[in-house]
């Protein structure tokens, strides 16, 4: 997420762009002091969490609910639940960190 610096500079950039008058953008900190939150859990650990929680969510459900004809397997479905929230979980922690 963007820092409030970041928001004020754009939102007077949109105010400049507006307005008419334009003016130089406010300069950028440097990255190394930009920095200052920590780096959180690594992308394949996101995933596994996600990934654990999401199949043992579905599984419970599957095995409590498989009475119906319409609920499988509660493994498979576990195992699937599994495999797309860690594929999720993992890319969408990749792409966090750019």
């Amino acid at each position: 997420m963007s820092g409030d610096d970041e928001i004020e500079r754009l939102l007077r950039e949109v105010d400049a762009m507006s307005s008419g008058t334009s003016k130089a953008p406010a300069p950028r900190a440097p990255e190394s002091a930009a920095s200052t939150r920590g780096e959180g859990l690594s992308p394949v650990t996101t995933g596994l969490v996600a990934g654990a929680v999401c199949g043992v969510g579905v599984g419970a459900l599957t095995f409590v609910f498989q009475w119906l004809p319409f609920i499988d397997n509660p493994l498979s479905s576990a195992g699937g639940a599994f495999v797309g929230a860690f594929l999720t979980g993992t890319v969408l922690g990749w792409r966090r960190r750019r």
